[in-house]
């Protein structure tokens, strides 16, 4: 029986080389945050999340996994070992980057209308 997509995306999480990853990315993504415009949209709930994520860059990275994980350019290069019920991905650091760049504003909770 074929595992589920949301099954072996969030096995990512397990996987220690990644979400460490992932801790230096979002860490690296929230300076970029501080350092644009004043009047770049949303920028002031946007730098308030970027202020926690670099006060606690372990614990935003692992709050932010679920919705990360998910997106294609994560999901598109992870496998999945069903015997070990393990995933390991081999998306270059560049894919997790612009994907933690494309959805900070919903990881930092902001109500962005489309």
């Amino acid at each position: 029986m074929p595992v589920e997509i949301s099954v072996q995306q969030m096995a990512l999480m397990r996987n220690v080389e990644f979400m460490e990853r992932s801790t230096g990315l979002i860490a690296k993504v929230a300076g970029t945050i501080l350092s644009e415009p004043g009047n770049t949209p949303y920028h002031t709930p946007r730098a308030s999340y970027a202020q926690k994520v670099i006060q606690s860059p372990n614990q935003a990275a692992y709050q932010g996994a679920p919705q990360f994980v998910m997106h294609p350019n994560i999901s598109s290069y992870t496998t999945y070992d069903e015997s070990a019920k393990t995933s390991t991905t081999t998306a270059p650091d560049v894919n997790i980057e612009n994907t933690i760049i494309e959805i900070w504003n919903a990881l930092a909770g902001i109500d962005t209308p489309s």
